[in-house]
């Protein structure tokens, strides 16, 4: 007969561990969580803060995926993805770079986050330094920190960055320099004698390079996507590129990225992945498979769509007083310095009270390496970026 004497516990309030208080929660994340807040109470909300199309998936893509898996296609696969995936892939980014990739040079996971995540695992020692170009993508200097790194900061001392100001930054501790091209938050898409003076810094040390291609396809004339492997072939053996289904081909909620490396690099990266997630979901990976293949009209339509929004945000941003923003040449954001327009008031308490009182969502440039700015999608329909500047005047107006 059991005992019916309590038994006492300790009780201890929650603290949580070195890691998880060595970095920032991502900022992009959380302001997008109060917009659908304020939206599911019936708010009028005009969200620029969305990191993704507002597009659907295409519909061939999503028949692909319901079909494959009504016929079974619900089980387990091999850790790094399918081999027909994997292999879709390599054909992918031989045909669009003009390098020959293998399959065993290709890892999928779950969202190019967790690629690059293991890419850092993979290479990073607890001191090593990495080189992140400002403005970033929130996530790149607080994955660095997750895994023992020292994120090293690079910022511009004029509209771009200069192979000198790498040079600055670099020390015997340096393993990586990141790439993100075109990039999120500014839209800068980096040209060919750029990425060779970058590159011609870093060739004769032992330096890791990681580029971000995640929105390789969303780039816009006279702009030209170059890798940094078409530049300096020779950096295969110490390059990782990162790509995602989730941009191109309005794909966020299937949560597919992929690495593409050295097959020792994706053997290693393979290895840590096994014990993380194992392998992506099934359904996503045949999706995936159908939009690397089949895709590219679809993410051409988009590519032309947001041409045109880039276009009505850029003159309608013209007639706001105090705003300056550099024209993006790819992805799908404007990278806009709101200093001169709110004079000695906090971008991040302005930003706060956008929301809250304007029903508008940006992102604090603060996120991205960059207190002066705010970080605007124009991943939304043209009516919807229309109000949404005009609301943005009205509250900057009240502040002159």
């Amino acid at each position: 007969m059991a005992s019916s004497k309590a038994i006492t516990c300790l009780k201890f309030p929650f603290e949580s561990s070195r890691l998880v208080r060595s970095f920032e929660e991502s900022q992009t994340l959380l302001l997008a969580a109060r917009a659908k807040a304020l939206a599911a109470e019936g708010r009028s909300i005009i969200n620029f803060g969305a990191g993704e199309p507002d597009f659907n998936t295409p519909a061939p893509i999503i028949e692909r995926a319901f079909l494959e898996a009504k016929k079974g296609q619900t089980k387990y696969t091999a850790v790094a993805g399918m081999p027909r995936l994997r292999k879709a892939i390599a054909k992918r980014f031989s045909e669009d770079y003009g390098i020959l990739f293998e399959e065993n040079e290709v890892l999928a996971s779950s969202g190019g986050k967790q690629a690059i995540y293991h890419f850092l695992q993979t290479v990073i020692e607890p001191g090593d330094e990495v080189l992140i170009l400002s403005p970033y993508w929130v996530s790149f200097p607080e994955m660095v920190k997750m895994v023992g790194g020292r994120p090293v900061i690079v910022s511009a001392k004029g509209e771009r960055i200069l192979a000198s100001e790498i040079r600055e930054k670099l020390s015997p501790k340096t393993k990586v320099l990141i790439i993100n091209s075109p990039s999120n938050p500014s839209g800068t898409v980096y040209s060919e004698n750029e990425l060779r003076s970058y590159i011609e810094v870093i060739a004769q040390s032992p330096i890791w390079i990681l580029s971000d291609d995640t929105y390789y396809k969303l780039v816009y004339p006279p702009a030209r996507f170059v890798s940094v492997l078409q530049v300096a072939p020779d950096l295969r053996t110490r390059t990782c590129i990162i790509g995602s289904a989730s941009k191109s081909y309005a794909m966020t909620g299937w949560r597919l990225g992929w690495a593409l490396a050295p097959k020792d690099l994706i053997a290693a990266m393979t290895k840590l992945q096994s014990q993380v997630t194992s392998s992506p979901a099934t359904p996503p990976q045949i999706a995936t498979e159908e939009a690397v293949l089949n895709g590219s009209d679809a993410a051409e339509d988009f590519r032309k769509t947001f041409l045109g929004r880039r276009d009505l945000m850029l003159k309608t941003l013209e007639g706001i007083p105090g705003l300056r923003c550099m024209k993006p040449d790819g992805a799908f954001y404007i990278f806009a310095n709101i200093r001169e327009a709110l004079k000695k008031d906090d971008v991040v308490e302005f930003s706060k009270s956008l929301l809250e009182d304007r029903g508008v969502c940006v992102i604090p440039g603060i996120a991205f390496g960059d207190p002066n700015s705010i970080r605007l999608s124009y991943a939304l329909s043209e009516d919807s970026i229309l109000e949404g500047l005009k609301r943005l005047k009205e509250a900057l107006h009240l502040r002159l």
